[in-house]
């Protein structure tokens, strides 16, 4: 035997002997209890959500889930936090869209949303819903649409904040229309709400969860749905991708597992096919419904092509905007 051939046969051994003890390791996993990071605050839909997995994860992986939020500057402290962790699976984030949107409004970014992350599965969507006040002289998107191209630098919108969902939605809208519409930002959605009500601001773009029970109560007006499909909560209004005829055009709030990159792909696995059984539950389902999102579940593969795409798409809005901070 030559010495290329031993070579390539040691390397062999090497490369089974590492498979072998991978497939080992997620075999036996877990073996102590999981931290699962939460980027938003206690009692936020993302709060529910983490809540409501790291349950049922528990009881089907036989060891505690343990969530810890860890708040602030958008999910980027808690992002932050679970990119440094070890990648052994024994720590896992719960993250939102804006985890593609907050490090490229930063001048020294604390993680890359694709490098630093597998995405393990998504789990739900919070789509936004386009609204305006009663007396708005406009019924849907076309119609505001039209009604500001006729009138330019007239209309108003309010937003969450720059760089919010609120507020990068209406500029995917006007990139696409290139109408001509006003920003006005505020420090909480409730003000938004009132004026955007009132007619003091001329539309905003809320989370469904706050947009849906002023429409139901006859003070708002539905225009159009964020989401590629219509919302089960309210079917009569057109999504803004069918209004503009622009395909995939979408502004929704995505929730998903992730673990820090390098995690085993074995262990990856083995946390989607658990809580893919987790979200088949129509308890959980409902549950999860209750905070205004719709379950969407979406494997690792999926899932990442999806976080990646948006990455893409809101960087590049950021970039375009100015909105580095």
């Amino acid at each position: 035997m030559n010495l290329r051939s031993i070579f390539f046969k040691a390397l062999g051994a090497g490369a089974l002997g590492l498979a072998l003890a991978a497939t080992a390791a997620a075999q036996s996993y877990p073996q102590r209890p999981i931290r699962l990071i939460v980027t938003f605050g206690p009692g936020s839909g993302a709060d529910t959500i983490g809540r409501i997995l790291g349950e049922r994860l528990s009881e089907q992986l036989k060891t505690s889930v343990v969530v810890e939020n860890r708040e602030g500057a958008g999910g980027a402290i808690g992002a932050a936090v679970a990119a440094r962790a070890p990648a052994d699976g024994y720590t896992l984030m719960l993250g939102a869209t804006t985890m593609t949107v907050t490090p490229y409004m930063q001048t020294a970014p604390q993680y890359d949303p694709v490098k630093d992350f597998v995405p393990v599965v998504k789990v739900a969507e919070l789509p936004l819903m386009l609204i305006a006040g009663e007396n708005a002289p406009y019924k849907n998107l076309n119609e505001l649409v039209a009604y500001a191209r006729a009138n330019p630098g007239k209309l108003s919108y309010a937003t969450s904040g720059k760089g919010s969902p609120s507020h990068l939605g209406i500029e995917l809208i006007r990139q696409a229309t290139h109408i001509d519409v006003r920003d006005v930002p505020y420090k909480n959605v409730g003000q938004a709400m009132t004026d955007t009500l009132s007619g003091q601001v001329s539309f905003y773009f809320p989370a469904v969860t706050g947009a849906l029970p002023q429409v139901t109560a006859g003070k708002a007006r539905g225009l159009a749905i964020g989401a590629t499909q219509r919302s089960s909560q309210a079917p009569e209004v057109q999504t803004v991708a069918e209004q503009l005829g622009v395909s995939g055009l979408e502004v929704i709030t995505w929730y998903g597992l992730f673990a820090p990159a390098g995690t085993p792909k074995d262990i990856v696995d083995r946390l989607y096919a658990e809580t893919a059984k987790i979200m088949k539950s129509e308890e959980v389902r409902e549950r999860i419904r209750k905070t205004g999102a719709d379950v969407a579940l979406a494997a690792p593969q999926a899932f990442a092509a999806q976080v990646h795409a948006d990455t893409e798409k809101y960087s590049k809005l950021v970039r375009d905007l100015g909105l580095k901070e």
